[in-house]
């Protein structure tokens, strides 16, 4: 199985803060790969970098066999906690527009917004605001919106899990 994303010894600062020091992994395709550590250990500063939001100041980014470059964030699909979506915006129209920035021709996402309204049995969603949907329709939204162009990796924040939620046997 082959790697689609390798980090070798990233590292990111910024002023005198090492945010991320001489990181590397290797994530295989098709599996599931988890990122954890406490507050300030630089994951938020990783992803920012495996997106393109930001860049490493050394080491390498591979995504499928390659060093980044400004085509590979249109391969990734990025959920992360905190949603990003346009409240005054209709449904419909946001998944459209956020599709075609990550690559779709106009037909190709409204192909892709109608499989995936029908999927989740939202079809009637489409003309309704971002702001009259709850926050769990809200997160159904966000989720097709991370999936829609049918990205090669699927990134999902989740940092609100603490100690208190968890239980060791």
């Amino acid at each position: 199985m082959d790697n689609i994303l390798s980090i070798k010894n990233v590292v990111k600062r910024y002023a005198a803060h090492t945010a991320v020091a001489n990181v590397s992994f290797d994530m295989k395709q098709g599996c599931i790969f988890g990122l954890l550590g406490p507050n300030g250990a630089g994951k938020t500063s990783l992803i920012r970098i495996i997106t393109g939001i930001t860049r490493a100041d050394s080491g390498n980014v591979e995504f499928d066999g390659r060093i980044t470059n400004g085509e590979h964030p249109a391969l990734i699909g990025y959920m992360p906690e905190e949603r990003g979506l346009y409240k005054r915006m209709k449904v419909g129209e946001q998944l459209i527009y956020l599709a075609r920035l990550k690559g779709l021709s106009d037909k190709e996402a409204k192909k892709a917004l109608d499989y995936w309204l029908g999927k989740f049995d939202i079809l009637d969603w489409k003309k309704k605001k971002v702001s009259e949907l709850s926050k769990g329709m809200q997160q159904k939204v966000q989720f097709i919106s991370t999936v829609m162009h049918s990205p090669k990796l699927l990134i999902r924040t989740l940092f609100r899990i603490g100690s208190d939620q968890c239980q060791y046997d």
